[in-house]
């Protein structure tokens, strides 16, 4: 980098601090937003940062929708290197900088692209303010959502490596974007990537490196895909309703929004009709009027037509279910994926390499203090729509504490049932407390089945949980000892079962001596087999990767409706059984083994190359 690079980073960097101050100097202070940071990324870091600190590696997460996976969910970001900062700064101060240092690294990297592809300093900050300032970009800290902030972050970094002349830049690239936490905009950007370089005359080269370059980064991120997957493939992705896939479909008037974000109202004065989260995935795409104008002459003069090619991309994915050949798509890997709207990132980035073109012209033909207007005006239009929706809060009102469910519940091998209304329900992961209902992206695929036979109706949704009665009896088989109500306070179920019980065929015969869960991943049943009881019920959801032991020899596990079961060896009446349970994910120990040496392979090969460019 240049001195002027320098200079063009550290004004961006100035004013994305002056944005986010002061949550970035005080951890009582933290992003302020309509969704997730607190109802659901606090709490998943939380309990991720908490059993790292303990010398644990957390491979199960039991405190909401009844268990299911923790490594496996890649929003936990246990392998990715900037999710160590959970483990280093109070998490609200951990959550303010991952912002900080997201949004700046995309800063950078669209920096060093646009100088890579001819742009000076100014031109090269003048498109980084369009694309980190862009709501696109920004509305990520107001929904609360920093793994997406983090996989926008890595875009320009894709594209920088791609275009360069270092092999393996772009599987690392690739790696850390999806290690980040969130892969859809891994999935749209690298779309975009293969749709450009299928339109450039080099198109087999580029192809074929893109191929060599996938299959590497499949190496480097070993430690997580594989679990991911599996996780995804048994969650409620497989076979959920169309009406999930068809949500955040925009629609041909969202594009009034790229001409002025708030051209359809806001969520913030309750002038947009839908929700708010609708407002902020469909109506981003606005890079201000300088920018704006960039675009223009890109298209007319510069006849950026890949860029055009790019962003008409974007528009079609994005309209989702109102686009008849995305509907087809879904019948493939793209109906594992929510939320079309968020391919209008490609739409984004085709503006950002039009706007490229633009001022690749502009720059000879322009005064010097002219460019610096339009880059001034760019940052000052974007900056001030952003304010109002970036912005900080105090934290104290999120991290009140329940006492009476610390006390009753935490750490107890006991499940408690939180009414539906009550918009945080994860936050039992900080007290350690495990949850019937639950928020998540996705999970356990069996678990809406189970909470509508409990409840008599539909009871979950493609994110959360809305069990209300805990006394049912499947809420019994699933140890449910408490309701926290709407009002904060704790209520015990009368007759309550525990979290193991002896059952004949499908019916309960009798609870089990002893349940024991000194972590997690492990869990210790003893119990007396009553008579005709023929299986040992775990209220540990069935998944992949459970092994168990009845009196110290291996046993089969086999589902019990959503649970799972040990069936007990004839003559078990009356006598004394003690059952291991533990939870390993398959094949974790080779992914990482796999991903550890594709990474000393990798930093060998890239030491050796900075090494002789030094030379």
């Amino acid at each position: 980098m240049r001195s002027k690079d320098i200079r063009a980073f550290g004004i961006l960097s100035v004013l994305a601090g002056a944005l986010l101050a002061p949550a970035l100097f005080s951890p009582a202070f933290a992003v302020a937003g309509f969704g997730d940071l607190f109802a659901y990324h606090y709490p998943l870091r939380h309990l991720a940062a908490g059993t790292l600190q303990s010398g644990r590696l957390p491979f199960w997460n039991p405190y909401i929708f009844c268990g299911g996976p923790l490594a496996a969910n890649s929003q936990a970001v246990l392998f990715y290197p900037l999710g160590a900062l959970s483990r280093m700064l109070p998490l609200t101060s951990a959550l303010s900088w991952d912002f900080f240092l997201h949004l700046v690294w995309g800063g950078l990297g669209v920096i060093l692209l646009a100088r890579r592809e001819g742009l000076r300093a100014a031109g090269a900050l003048f498109l980084a303010c369009l694309y980190c300032f862009s709501p696109f970009v920004l509305y990520r800290m107001t929904e609360g959502i920093p793994t997406l902030l983090a996989a926008l972050a890595w875009a320009p970094w894709c594209w920088l490596a791609f275009l360069s002349s270092w092999r393996g830049l772009l599987a690392g690239a690739w790696a850390l974007q999806f290690l980040s936490g969130h892969p859809q905009f891994l999935i749209a950007n690298a779309a975009g990537m293969a749709v450009w370089a299928l339109s450039r005359p080099e198109r087999a080269r580029l192809l074929g490196r893109f191929l060599l370059e996938g299959l590497a980064a499949l190496a480097l991120a070993a430690a997580q895909w594989p679990g991911t997957w599996e996780f995804v493939s048994h969650s409620v992705r497989r076979g959920w309703p169309l009406s999930f896939l068809a949500a955040y479909s925009i629609s041909p008037r969202d594009l009034l929004t790229w001409f002025w974000p708030g051209a359809l109202g806001t969520p913030l004065d309750g002038t947009w009709a839908g929700a708010p989260s609708e407002f902020f995935e469909s109506a981003g795409v606005f890079i201000g009027w300088a920018g704006l104008l960039a675009v223009a002459v890109g298209f007319w003069r510069a006849r950026a037509w890949r860029a055009a090619l790019l962003t008409a991309l974007g528009v079609s994915l994005a309209l989702g279910w109102n686009n008849p050949l995305y509907r087809l798509a879904l019948a493939g890997p793209a109906g594992l994926l929510r939320t079309p709207s968020r391919y209008l990132f490609l739409s984004l980035w085709g503006l950002i390499m039009a706007a490229g073109a633009g001022a690749r012209l502009l720059e000879g033909r322009l005064k010097p203090t002219f460019k610096l207007f339009l880059t001034a005006a760019a940052a000052a239009q974007l900056l001030f729509w952003a304010r109002p929706f970036v912005r900080t809060e105090s934290a104290a009102s999120y991290l009140g504490r329940n006492e009476a469910l610390a006390q009753s519940a935490g750490g107890r091998p006991l499940r408690v049932l939180t009414d539906p209304a009550l918009a945080s329900a994860d936050k039992v992961m900080l007290y350690r407390a495990m949850n019937v209902n639950g928020y998540d992206a996705f999970y356990l695929g069996g678990f809406p089945a189970f909470a509508a036979a409990s409840e008599g109706r539909p009871a979950a949704d493609a994110s959360r949980g809305y069990l209300e009665r805990p006394d049912t009896p499947l809420m019994r088989l699933a140890g449910v000892a408490y309701k926290l109500n709407i009002d904060g306070t704790l209520a015990a179920v009368p007759g309550a079962g525990p979290l193991a019980v002896f059952a004949a065929g499908a019916a309960a015969r009798g609870a089990a001596g002893s349940v024991d869960i000194p972590r997690p991943e492990r869990w210790r049943v003893g119990g007396t087999a009553p008579a005709a009881a023929d299986r040992l019920v775990v209220a540990a959801p069935a998944y992949p990767g459970w092994r168990a032991w009845l009196n110290g020899s291996p046993a089969v596990l086999e589902p019990f409706g959503f649970f799972q079961a040990v069936r007990l060896p004839e003559g078990s009446t009356g006598k004394s059984l003690d059952l291991r349970l533990e939870f390993r994910p398959v094949g974790w120990p080779w992914g990482a083994l796999a991903a550890l040496l594709a990474w000393l392979i990798w930093l060998a090969a890239f030491g050796k190359r900075l090494r002789e460019a030094a030379a």
